[in-house]
């Protein structure tokens, strides 16, 4: 992950000092991150996203892809392209009640996600949303 903060910073022309400034951690941080005597945490990652939202962070944390996000990217991406969670808003036809219907199929042929009752209480509205995989890479979204 070294080398990946310093091409960073080198992409950016900054110094490791004003890169440590702008992510809102110390010099001393980045210092030791760079010489490879610490790893950078969940925060420190965090904070390089959201000062640098163009970075694709799949290449930070894992050194596959490129480093900057590209549209080709976005565009194959399915959750960008269709409305979000954040962008859904309950509607009529989900906080209706479900009557069953003698011409469903039994409860075991029928499709468990369309017997799922919808959700009719929204008290809190999403945030973030982090997804973690089993090769340790997560990828974050997070409501603008």
């Amino acid at each position: 992950m070294q080398e990946r903060l310093n091409q960073i910073i080198e992409k950016k022309g900054l110094t490791a000092t004003k890169f440590a400034a702008m992510i809102g951690v110390n010099a001393s941080t980045i210092s030791h991150i760079l010489a490879g005597r610490n790893k950078p945490g969940f925060d420190i990652i965090n904070n390089i996203a959201k000062t640098f939202p163009d970075l694709n962070l799949t290449w930070l944390i894992t050194g596959n892809g490129s480093m900057d996000n590209s549209p080709v990217q976005k565009e194959k991406n399915p959750v960008m392209s269709e409305p979000t969670l954040f962008d859904m808003e309950p509607t009529e036809k989900q906080n209706a009640s479900v009557i069953p219907d003698k011409n469903v199929k039994s409860e075991e042929t029928r499709d468990p996600i369309a017997s799922v009752r919808p959700f009719t209480k929204q008290t809190k509205k999403i945030k973030r949303i982090i997804l973690f995989f089993e090769d340790g890479s997560f990828e974050d979204y997070e409501k603008e």
